[in-house]
């Protein structure tokens, strides 16, 4: 992995990818999955940070990963510069560009103007938000001018575009995110333990509160199932009290990050994804690509429903519904039959969503 921008070079087979960051997060995991395939291809790839310098995901050592800005606090004066930066980067090599998120895209859009570069953008999350707030009117209104200069506008689900204007969702496609190949390997459902999993930013719109508030009731009729949340956030002092408050304290564990999710996965009972808001998420993919029964919320906007058909690879409940959430646990826990069932499609639907093939989707953006 090389760390300086003079390794830049001029070729049609190059790829910027560009990221406020390289530090955990979905949208960092799906970069990295997506940036190691393009170097075992053999193209020139190259990551770009564009507010921090911190890399937590492996990387192939051929890709060159450059930091051209960190954090600017909201001052004019480093936006600019960030601004500036980029464009030296993007203007001196010869590369597709694919800016991951809104904040990402709207810099690298502005940063690109005028150049030859094909810009294609990616919206990752509920486009109602922006850095996990709600978006403002104005800035809904500049992303929406910006976006209608992308080259492509990629989304991950069709729900997605109604939230654009008719000429940004014309020109916009849905893309799953990549699963990497060791994904596939290992899974066994003989070796399932008593266990429900969750993961995520112990953040409000992953609704962990949702999910704590169920499994308490689901716990009265079958004791026997454990309760881990895999994840940190600024939650985590509150969602304990949640838990010792409804005397949960030896049932239900915050596990804080786990260096082998994989590993916790494949042992996992049953998965829940309890979000409010939620784009895809790559922790409810990896949990059906691994044959754990999942049961996920089927939140705004829609990324629950691009995974899961109902009832035949998963079970889907509506958001805030709590006594369908926990008829739905009891379901898994009591239905061997129907538990492996679900397990046996949700591994078979996965295989669509393997990195060589979502990779060739993204190749062909810039045919």
């Amino acid at each position: 992995m090389k760390m300086c921008m003079d390794m830049l070079k001029d070729s049609s087979n190059n790829i910027i990818f560009v990221t406020i960051s390289m530090t955990g997060g979905g949208t960092e995991r799906v970069i990295s999955v997506l940036a190691n395939e393009a170097a075992k291809r053999g193209m020139q790839v190259t990551i770009m940070m564009i507010g921090d310098d911190r890399v937590e995901y492996a990387l192939d050592e051929s890709i060159n990963v450059i930091c051209v800005s960190k954090a600017t606090g909201g001052s004019f004066s480093g936006r600019i510069k960030r601004i500036k930066a980029m464009r030296e980067v993007i203007k001196k090599d010869n590369a597709n560009v694919i800016a991951m998120g809104s904040s990402a895209s709207i810099f690298t859009l502005i940063a690109a103007y005028g150049l030859k570069n094909k810009i294609v953008v990616s919206e990752r999350n509920d486009p109602r938000r922006l850095n996990h707030k709600p978006i403002s009117k104005t800035m809904r209104f500049f992303r929406e001018i910006l976006y209608k200069r992308a080259h492509k506008v990629v989304l991950q689900t069709e729900d997605v575009k109604v939230y654009f204007g008719k000429k940004v969702s014309q020109n916009s496609c849905v893309i799953m995110n990549p699963l990497p190949d060791e994904i596939y390997v290992g899974h066994n459902s003989e070796v399932r333990e008593k266990c429900i999993i969750s993961s995520g930013r112990l953040i409000g719109y992953k609704g962990f509160d949702a999910l704590i508030d169920a499994y308490a009731e689901f716990v009265k009729k079958h004791p026997e199932y454990l309760l881990k949340i895999f994840g940190k956030g600024e939650l985590e002092d509150e969602l304990q009290k949640q838990i010792d408050g409804l005397g949960l304290r030896e049932k239900s564990v915050l596990c804080g990050f786990s260096d082998d999710i994989y590993d916790e996965l494949r042992k996992g009972g049953m998965y829940i994804s309890s979000s409010v808001s939620e784009g895809v998420s790559n922790a409810l993919m990896e949990a059906l690509a691994l044959g754990i029964p999942v049961i996920a919320t089927d939140c705004p906007v829609g990324g629950s429903r691009m995974c899961i058909k109902d009832g035949v690879s998963g079970i889907l409940v509506k958001v805030g519904d709590k006594d369908a959430m926990v008829r739905a646990m009891c379901k898994i826990a009591e239905d061997e039959e129907y538990r492996e069932s679900i397990s046996k499609n949700a591994v078979e639907i996965s295989k669509n969503w393997s990195v060589s093939k979502i990779w060739d989707e993204w190749e062909e953006l810039f045919a």
